[in-house]
């Protein structure tokens, strides 16, 4: 059966925040990295706060690698001509953005650094509700009334585990995927890079100006 047409307007400024998602994002994480190039932690190195910070943000960011492969698989080389709704978009609507969340909440923790952390989770909170509401106009004027079925049912943000289905096989380009599995491990490679900063920093090779509680 064919989708009944949905056209909601893509104006408003929404759409222009959403728009300019990579660049904001980018910018954002600049202003990060200066951050961590030049502040640090006020704790002992080798004291139990420490370790708890940085095995929770391994852990975190180890969820959120594994998460977002999972979900670019189900989309690689079918987003554009399909709406997806099995394994990760079976539970919830925007599986990517749930995983990214959970690998920022992640580099904040592995930063050690408590300012990082709460101004990666105020960005999250108060930027990415724009993407995501833009983005579901989208998918709503393009498959209609089937999306919003889908929204319906599927959870926005929160996942169900009670509605995963997923098929006995899946259909993924693999050239596709190979392109996307860079998006799923760039996390990962912030915590390398984190690593190396503060062992510039504990060399005295890297200033410190300013230690964070």
């Amino acid at each position: 059966m064919k989708n009944s047409t949905v056209t909601i307007p893509e104006k408003g400024i929404i759409f222009k925040i959403a728009k300019s998602r990579v660049v904001v994002s980018r910018i954002f994480g600049l202003v990060v990295l200066l951050l961590l190039l030049f502040t640090s932690h006020s704790f002992s190195q080798e004291g139990i706060t420490d370790f708890l910070f940085e095995i929770t943000g391994l852990f975190l960011l180890s969820i959120c690698s594994l998460g977002r492969l999972w979900a670019l698989m189900y989309i690689s080389g079918n987003k554009r001509q399909t709406l997806i709704t099995e394994g990760p978009y079976s539970m919830v609507r925007h599986p990517l953005y749930v995983f990214s969340l959970i690998g920022a909440i992640g580099i904040g923790f592995a930063s050690e650094n408590l300012l990082v952390l709460a101004l990666i989770v105020i960005f999250y909170l108060f930027y990415y509700p724009f993407t995501i509401i833009s983005e579901e106009k989208k998918l709503t004027n393009k498959f209609g009334q089937a999306y919003l079925d889908y929204m319906e049912r599927t959870p926005r943000f929160l996942p169900k585990f009670s509605l995963y289905k997923e098929s006995e096989t899946y259909p993924v380009k693999a050239a596709s995927f190979v392109r996307n599995f860079a998006n799923g491990m760039w996390f990962i490679w912030i915590f390398m890079l984190m690593h190396s900063i503060e062992m510039l920093q504990d060399s005295g090779l890297l200033p410190v100006f300013l230690r964070i509680p």
